[in-house]
């Protein structure tokens, strides 16, 4: 699906959080690029095209945004932007205030670490 013609509305709603992003750290395109380590002169087009979504990073230049922009991975990922939002705000809580936010949490069951499988395949089968 495009809008505007300007990429994906997955990669315009992912560029749009790299602007946030990058506007609270109060750097510029260009900053930016050169901090993760792209070429001076490529540096602001290559930021730009990510936020206009016209292209989205791979995974490793990912990480090197986040880490200059001292946000999580996974702000960038969220399924929606209340989910972005509350990964953001978590990642800047103090630790007494993420063990409260455990202890809230607690009460939701979580998701096993491994389920197990209902039916076991079977090599023969009864004709």
């Amino acid at each position: 699906m495009k809008r505007d013609g300007s990429g994906s509305v997955e990669n315009q709603e992912w560029g749009s959080r790299l602007r946030r992003a990058r506007l609270v750290a109060g750097l510029s395109q260009r900053r930016l690029g050169i901090e993760i380590g792209l070429d001076e002169s490529a540096a602001n087009a290559r930021i730009n095209r990510y936020e206009t979504g016209f292209h989205r990073p791979d995974l490793q230049t990912v990480r090197h945004l986040a880490r200059v922009l001292n946000v999580p991975v996974a702000y960038f990922y969220a399924d929606n932007e209340e989910l972005a939002d509350m990964v953001y705000r978590y990642a800047k809580v103090s630790a007494p205030t993420r063990k409260a936010i455990a202890k809230l949490l607690a009460e939701v069951p979580a998701m096993p670490a491994e389920v197990p499988l209902k039916h076991t395949p079977s090599s023969s089968r009864n004709s």
